[in-house]
């Protein structure tokens, strides 16, 4: 990404200790997001649609109709339509969502927008995302014009949802909650405990404590580190900033949250 319910483990429902400083809603602000917001590698040219960038790389007609993407655990199948000289509508069907994007390149080619609009169970309204980024590779002679290397810049609207996640640390464990990625609850220092909530149950996380106000996660598929995103408080508590790494190629995004 689920609905953003906390599940606490019995050892978070314990009483008689003081609140920690990490307990709350916490929400993402837009304007203070820095870094990366993805990275993108195109090639739609006769007819096919090839995405070197993806995990793992695709390639299959862009044809508009929907083609299974066998060893995507977030995809079960996707298609792209060539909407225009400068726009394809990629649909994909995740395994709670479905998701459609569409990607326009302006018309000087150096910068393009993506807007994704995700429609969830239980949700009568679309929720939309939109960013922009820039072209740091050329499009060969001939191919349409979303081919090419693209660089994430920023985003432009993020729903709440997706900007939100609901902390809570008690006892030596801490617990985490969000819309799109699940909820756990890992021993700091621990072994790794089971993702849930979702749609997938297939990742697990790891907590660790570099000292009292930061906390690092980091996610796990079939053993191996895929997302580590740090959690550090301010001196005073009042704000969060939380950094996403890429463990494949060291690229961070990070953005300012604050307690609801």
């Amino acid at each position: 990404m689920r609905v953003m319910v906390f599940a606490a483990a019995v050892a978070l429902s314990a009483p008689a200790r003081a609140a920690s400083p990490f307990d709350g809603l916490w929400v993402d602000d837009l304007k203070t997001q820095m870094g990366e917001a993805g990275f993108d590698n195109y090639l739609v040219a006769n007819g096919v649609y090839k995405c070197k960038s993806c995990q793992p790389p695709r390639s299959y007609p862009a044809d508009g109709k929907m083609h299974a993407i066998p060893g995507d655990p977030s995809v079960i199948s996707e298609s792209v339509t060539i909407a225009g000289p400068r726009t394809i509508v990629t649909r994909a069907v995740d395994h709670e969502m479905t998701r459609e994007t569409t990607m326009t390149v302006a018309a000087n080619g150096q910068s393009a927008t993506y807007v994704s609009l995700d429609k969830w169970p239980g949700l009568m309204e679309r929720l939309r995302t939109e960013y922009v980024a820039k072209r740091v590779g050329s499009a060969p002679a001939g191919a349409h014009a979303v081919s090419g290397s693209w660089l994430g810049l920023r985003y432009l609207e993020v729903p709440v949802e997706y900007r939100s996640v609901e902390l809570k640390e008690a006892n030596g464990y801490f617990a985490r909650s969000n819309f799109r990625h699940g909820r756990y609850t890992a021993k700091i220092g621990g072994l790794a405990a089971p993702v849930t909530g979702d749609g997938k149950n297939i990742y697990k996380a790891l907590v660790r404590a570099p000292d009292a106000r930061t906390r690092v996660e980091t996610l796990l598929l079939n053993g191996k580190p895929v997302v580590e995103r740090t959690y550090r408080l301010s001196a005073d508590g009042t704000f969060m900033v939380t950094t996403v790494r890429d463990p494949k190629d060291g690229s961070e995004y990070s953005a300012t949250s604050h307690r609801k």
